[in-house]
């Protein structure tokens, strides 16, 4: 069997969830099935490689995506999709005000977010931006998705939402959920672990600000650490300002390796992903599963059920992510409460992610 792996032509130079999860993936299929998996370069490179099968990642890459698409239908190949999708509609409000300066800073901002969403359907057919919004664009990614032969969506959550935005009711998927590495992410049962980390990019979407601002008002230990793009320079600017002079507030611009982050992991206490949408976000699940407690966003932003269900209000406290009372209320919680005794989401194996992704395959051949 040959596969071709199709995804975004930077993802080389800019790591992702949708990364990690296609190289990751790709590793424990070869490792356990009698496979031939290539990453494509460009769309041209399928007719050379001429697989049975490809596999494309993220389809918020539409553009990228939709070439790869065409070549594989004219090659009469078997076409699945990793949809690595969310509701985006709170992630689109919050980077278009940060385009203006204008940061997340309270619950005010969800009154805004109203606001803007009751409108932004009514401007992007006047004006056809944002993109996403239009009637133009969603017709795209509806005639895109009819193309595939299986969907993988990383969530239940994920594909109901998928069908819903776009007006959809397809049940040719099988979840496939995202998974840890857990020879890098070590489960430790760490009596010593104090304070608060977010690994994450830092970007307004994953609303380090908001976190800033409520460590510095209650002199709590946090660490915020990942890398940003030139596009967030003044955001980065922001929370590098709060965190000046803040002795128990360490602030890492820069993206680490899964083992520094690991060892990061080991020293702390709560992992905090207060974000406009994540699915779940994979430092979350990394954390968890070396044994620290979770702060995450509400079901709106983030698919709790798939991955934490059981969990929540014993290891996995939920926030809103607009609300400071509602995260710094969620971190008290998961502060206060005793971390893991083993680790509960053994499930999420990048082995598991693999034999289902294979099975999936097989499925449709």
């Amino acid at each position: 069997m040959k596969i071709a792996y199709c995804i975004r032509e930077n993802w080389k130079s800019t790591l992702g969830g949708d990364v990690v999860q296609m190289l990751q993936t790709k590793a424990e299929i070869e490792k356990n099935y009698n496979v031939e998996i290539q990453v494509m370069e460009t769309h041209q490179d399928l007719k050379k490689f001429q697989p049975d099968i490809v596999h494309i990642f993220n389809m918020q890459t539409l553009e990228e995506s939709s070439k790869y698409l065409s070549e594989a239908k004219e090659l009469g190949c078997i076409t699945v999709l990793s949809t690595i999708y969310w509701d985006l509609s709170h992630a689109r409000f919050i980077v278009n005000f940060a385009k203006f300066g204008i940061f997340c800073n309270g619950e005010g901002f969800r009154n805004l977010y109203h606001l803007y969403n009751h409108s932004e359907a009514f401007i992007s057919k006047i004006i056809g931006k944002p993109t996403s919004a239009t009637n133009k664009y969603k017709n795209k990614v509806k005639n895109f998705l009819k193309e595939f032969d299986i969907f993988l969506p990383n969530s239940e959550e994920e594909m109901q939402i998928i069908n819903k935005l776009f007006n959809e009711s397809y049940t040719n998927y099988s979840v496939i959920p995202n998974s840890v590495d857990f020879d890098k992410f070590l489960f430790s049962n760490n009596s010593n672990r104090n304070g608060f980390i977010s690994a994450a990019r830092i970007e307004p979407i994953k609303n380090q600000l908001m976190l800033a601002k409520i460590a510095k008002e209650n002199a709590y230990n946090l660490t915020l650490v990942g890398g940003f793009t030139q596009n967030n320079v003044n955001y980065v600017n922001k929370v590098r300002t709060i965190c000046e002079n803040q002795s128990k507030i360490d602030l890492i611009t820069q993206n680490i390796d899964q083992k520094t982050l690991g060892n990061m992991f080991q020293q702390h206490k709560v992992h905090i992903l207060a974000s406009f949408r994540e699915s779940p976000g994979l430092s979350s699940l990394e954390a968890i599963g070396s044994g620290l407690n979770l702060v995450v966003s509400e079901s709106d932003f983030c698919p709790t059920h798939t991955y934490f269900d059981g969990l929540i209000d014993k290891h996995v406290f939920i926030c809103d992510p607009y609300s400071e009372k509602s995260i710094h209320q969620a971190m008290k919680l998961a502060h206060e409460s005793q971390t893991p005794e083993a680790n509960l989401i053994k499930r999420f194996s990048w082995y598991n992610t693999a034999v289902q992704t294979y099975q999936a395959y097989c499925s449709v051949l």
